[in-house]
This record gives structure tokens, sequence and C-alpha cells, in this order.
């Protein structure tokens, strides 16, 4: 009967200093591969069609892929904006998608955190150049456009709180007052038009930093104002005219968004500029300035929202930025 050979200590050596080499050069590749130092570059996605925005500006915008490691190449920028040629502005369209995308349903996008609801100050300008019926029609259209507001209102999500300026200004109610959409919508239909005789801007953002929002305390607030890790702050500014005393405007706002409050403007007809919006408002500009040009362009705005919520549903991005 046949049988193997016994393994020499020769054999067995060879086979040791085998097995040594090949889980050597193993470990070599595994461990390269665990620590490889290749530079990666990074990657981003391709730009977007170009969208209308603020008054006469335009923006595309794209999103990181992946991120550089090991010295590759960094990133460039997520967005470019220019002006729009020579004698075009934004259409009241464009505003409605810019509307829709950046603030109605800035909670469900990148722009926000989406753990976080939204504690909402509207600061409507009440002053004379506007006009009693104007300025309920305003109202009318902001009652409307606030049920879209995502996720809602209630006190539990989004709370809404609501003031009034010219040369004075007039708290209306807090955010604590009115926590459903229906609350909020009868509230601001009892507001009275005042045919205030110029327009403090700069009254309506110190009394919103220091007393609504408690500069920048949260935690002592009397207005319901929610504590920093609760909510988003935010100051959405609707005025037709550029204030009386633009620098005290300026530094007034600039303090606002200082305590860590975003500021949107809508702008409405040719009495307040772009570039003096961008002075008010948070960055990047084009998420936080949108602009009509008469009021009658505010009521067909809200149309345009409505059209899309009633095509897609509620906070669900139908636009070019998204």
């Amino acid at each position: 009967m046949y049988s193997s050979p016994r393994p020499t200590r020769s054999m067995m050596r060879s086979s040791l200093l085998f097995f040594t080499a090949t889980l050597g050069l193993l470990s070599t590749a595994a461990f390269g591969w665990l620590y490889d130092n290749t530079p990666v570059d990074c990657l981003q996605s391709q730009w977007s069609e170009w969208a209308n925005v603020m008054v006469s500006t335009r923006v595309r915008t794209r999103f990181i892929l992946r991120h550089p490691s090991d010295g590759g190449r960094a990133c460039g920028s997520n967005n470019q904006t220019e002006p729009l040629p020579s004698g075009q502005r934004t259409s009241t369209a464009d505003t409605a998608q810019a509307f829709t995308h950046f603030f109605l349903n800035g909670q469900q996008t990148l722009q926000r955190n989406p753990t976080k609801v939204r504690d909402l100050l509207i600061i409507l300008d009440n002053s004379g150049s506007i006009g009693a019926t104007v300025f309920n029609n305003a109202k009318d259209s902001l009652a409307r456009v606030l049920q879209y507001i995502c996720p809602g209102i209630s006190p539990t999500m989004n709370k809404v709180a609501l003031m009034t300026f010219h040369r004075d200004y007039t708290m209306h109610f807090d955010f604590d007052e009115h926590t459903s959409y229906r609350a909020v919508a009868n509230a601001n239909e009892g507001i009275q038009y005042e045919n205030g005789p110029s327009t403090h801007t700069h009254q309506a953002l110190d009394y919103a930093r220091e007393h609504v929002f408690a500069d920048g305390d949260f935690s002592i607030a009397t207005t319901g104002v929610r504590p920093d890790l609760v909510s988003e702050k935010e100051v959405l500014l609707i005025t037709d005219g550029k204030s009386t005393y633009t620098s005290p405007t300026v530094t007034a706002a600039r303090n606002l968004r200082g305590i860590g409050v975003s500021v949107f403007a809508l702008g409405i007809g040719d009495g307040i500029g772009e570039e003096h919006m961008k002075l008010l408002v948070s960055s990047p500009n084009y998420e936080h300035i949108f602009h009509l040009e008469t009021f009658d362009d505010f009521h067909d705005m809200v149309d345009m929202v409505e059209e899309g919520y009633n095509a897609y549903g509620n906070c669900v991005s139908f636009d070019p930025f998204g």
C-alpha cells in the first residue's frame, strides 16, 4: 500500500516561509488599502438651470457629491449669481418659485436644520404710501400664503407673531397668542390701516431684537419665542419703501441678525431696491430677498403658490431650485 512520504524539516521550513511571505503580502495590501493616502478630489454635481431671483439677478446651484481628502482638489462654490441681461427683471412667477422654495418650504431643504421648527415674526409696513385698500389686500394675501408655510402652524410646530410699523410700531400678537393657521388668519384680519406719516423701519427692527427676541437671551423672552436649540428665529419684513433713515435701519438689521435671527425681505414696488435689501437680510442674499412690482402681484404670487401646492402637495419642492 502506498503512503506519502513524511515531511522533512526542510519541507516544513519552506512551507512556513511561504505562508509567512503570503500573509505579509496580504497584510500589506490590506493595510495599504486602509491607509491609502492617494489624494481624492472634491466631486460636485452638474449646475442647475439658471433661475431668476431678487429684483434683477439670476442664480444657479449645485451640491457636493464627495468631499476632498488627503490634499485633493478643494470644492468650488455651490452657487453662482449674475445680473440679468439689461432691461430684464424677475417676474411674479419667478418670485413665487423662490418664495416657495426658500421661505415656505425652507424647513424641507438644506438651508435650515430640518429638526427645528420656526418662530416667525412678520413685520408689515403700515405707512401712508400704501393706502388703505392696498394694505387690506396685502393682509389678505399674507393670510392666504401663511397656510402653506411648512410644516404648518401649531404650538409644537411653526409659531407666528406679527407687528406693523410706520413712524411708530405696534405689536399685534406674539408667538403664543394664536397657535393655529385659522387663529393667525383671523387675528391678521383685524389689523387696521394706520396711514403712518413715515417709514421708521429701524425702530421696528430694534423692537423685534430687544423685546420680541429678548436681545438673544431667548430663555427669558415673554413673547413665546422658544429656546435656541428648539426653533429657528426668523423675521419676514414686508415693505413698499426704503426706510426714512437708511443708516440706522442697516445697523438695526445687522444687530438683529447678530443675535441669530434670519432676516427675509419681501419688497414691493420700486421704492425699495435690491441693493438696500441686501444690506438688511441674511446670507446668501438670493435666498432671503423677494421682490414684486406691485401689491396686485402679491395676490397673483399667492395664486401661483396655491396652484403649485394643488398640483404637487404641501411641503414638496416643485421649482428649479430643488
